[in-house]
């Protein structure tokens, strides 16, 4: 059996997110069902992360073994020849057989853009969120600052979510302007369900002038998602990158 590592590229705007729904559009289905195609087998695909729906990737990694006896780049062309236009394959190699998609990451990267301008963008529009207002930029990096280090994120979390440990580790939470447009990045071991999305929202309060930062990081010691500000919508976030 050969372990095949992707590293896939979507916009995940016409997805139910990446896990596998009962007639349901996601990318994981997709992925599985070409998969199939290729090789003649059922195979199940692992991702890295399993992302919400309507948010993008460009760096998602995935794995799954199969005993179809194909040349790396050979998959990468079969993928790409049949996937729909808004997922494409950018790598395949061969993995360990210990290699874990979801299991072996250490860190992965999300971006959160947001254009703040009076204007919204046609061409851009499923890829940032459109926010008017002025907001506070130095104000909003000095409160996703507090996000640095080992902390319980549970204020941060969905209620329905299904993990049991609340506390994670981020290495980077910083804004940056590119070309007009307004960009958190985030790094961590792990992310809660919703959690950068419930982040972003509250930080936008803290831009608004709704929330200072000095209670945007009682709000994180708090632990009490009621305190925490709305979920920001799902268009706006993209997996960048994970690391192993």
């Amino acid at each position: 059996m050969h372990n095949l590592k992707l590293t896939i590229e979507y916009e995940g705007t016409a997805y139910h997110g990446w896990q596998v729904q009962p007639a349901l559009p996601t990318i994981q289905g997709v992925l599985q069902e070409t998969a199939k195609r290729i090789s003649g087998e059922e195979v199940h695909v692992t991702g890295a992360g399993r992302t919400d729906a309507g948010v993008h990737a460009i760096g998602q990694v995935a794995n799954f073994r199969t005993g179809k006896d194909l040349a790396a780049d050979r998959w990468q062309r079969a993928f790409n020849g049949l996937l729909p236009p808004d997922i494409v394959v950018r790598h395949v190699e061969m993995a360990p057989e210990d290699f874990d998609a979801r299991r072996s990451a250490t860190q992965k990267t999300y971006r959160y853009t947001i254009l703040n301008a009076p204007y919204a963008s046609a061409i851009d529009r499923h890829w940032l969120l459109h926010v008017p207002e002025p907001l506070q930029i130095a104000s909003m990096a000095e409160a996703a600052s507090s996000l640095l280090g080992e902390h319980d994120f549970s204020a941060f979390r969905a209620a329905d979510g299904d993990s049991h440990n609340a506390i994670r580790r981020m290495s980077e939470a910083r804004f940056d302007t590119v070309e007009g447009r307004l960009r958190f990045t985030i790094t961590g071991d792990g992310f809660l369900k919703y959690m950068i999305r419930i982040v972003v929202g509250t930080l936008l309060d803290v831009g608004k002038g709704r929330v200072t930062p000095d209670r945007f990081r009682e709000i994180l010691q708090s632990k009490d998602r009621q305190r925490a500000g709305r979920t920001a919508p799902a268009h706006g976030l993209c997996l960048m990158h994970v690391r192993y």
